[in-house]
């Protein structure tokens, strides 16, 4: 402790900076907790009315500590965002080099492919474009005669489609009856070859026959033959004498009626026939 020349005490310098640091270390030992707890305190003994002052004063410098740290902020970001887009720009430009020069490389390598491939995307995007250039036609738009001629075509078509199914059942029907008629000719053809057998056999029977009776007549002397061929039918008379021998009819004949002999002469010229000349039909 110091003193004035009047005798009153006066604090050195020494003695306000040695209390200072004494404080200081004071308040570093303190906690949070005993802060809170002397807080609690203070509210405690002062009145409502003075606290309830105290927190007016300290709630606007709270409030606006916010709108400073957002402007702080925003000055930060406006100052990092160039940075950023130029980092961002460095790396595409960086990527888009090397996948160019990666194309270029596989073109070089395979040529055909890379040109069909372009065509493909090339006659894709071409057909994408019709596409989307197609609009639907919209009727307020026709004119009258337009839309007359519409009509017409559209019936048209209408007759022309009925004519094209009576055609299809035309056809139908006409298919139905070429294989019925397939049936019926492969029917007739069975029917045909079973008579052609049976007149075959028929014949043979009938040549036997004659054959017969022409034996029997050339053994009998030609006088009785004669007078038996005189009243025998002239059908049956003819088949008997086509089969004898010349030498046997010939005697025969002379013994027979001169009209009876007349006739067969006459008939047996008429039922020669004339020879086939194998001409191709």
């Amino acid at each position: 402790m110091a003193y004035a020349k009047d005798g009153r005490a006066v604090q050195s310098k020494k003695t306000n900076a040695s209390l200072d640091t004494v404080l200081h270390q004071r308040l570093e030992r303190i906690n949070k907790n005993d802060l809170l707890q002397e807080g609690r305190e203070t509210e405690k003994v002062l009145p409502k009315s003075t606290i309830h002052k105290a927190k007016k004063l300290v709630k606007p410098f709270e409030m606006r500590v916010l709108p400073v740290v957002v402007l702080v902020g925003c000055l930060l970001l406006v100052i990092k965002v160039p940075n950023i887009y130029q980092a961002v720009d460095i790396i595409l430009t960086d990527t888009r080099v090397v996948a160019f020069a990666e194309a270029q490389e596989n073109s070089a390598a395979k040529p055909g492919k890379t040109k069909s491939v372009s065509n493909k995307k090339i006659n894709k995007a071409a057909v994408e474009g019709d596409k989307k250039t197609e609009k639907p036609l919209d009727p307020v738009l026709f004119t009258r005669s337009e839309i007359e001629l519409l009509q017409e075509l559209s019936k048209r078509r209408k007759e022309l489609d009925g004519r094209e199914r009576a055609i299809v059942q035309r056809e139908g029907l006409l298919m139905a009856t070429e294989s019925r008629l397939e049936v019926k000719i492969n029917e007739l053809e069975l029917i045909k070859t079973d008579i052609e057998t049976l007149i075959t056999k028929y014949n043979a029977q009938e040549e036997e026959k004659f054959k017969g009776l022409v034996a029997i007549y050339e053994k009998m002397k030609p006088k009785d033959s004669a007078r038996i061929f005189d009243e025998l039918d002239i059908e049956i008379l003819l088949e008997v004498f086509e089969r004898m021998k010349s030498s046997k009819s010939a005697s025969i004949l002379a013994k027979m009626k001169p009209a009876r002999a007349k006739e067969i002469t006459s008939r047996i010229a008429d039922s020669r026939e004339m020879p086939e000349l194998g001409l191709k039909k």
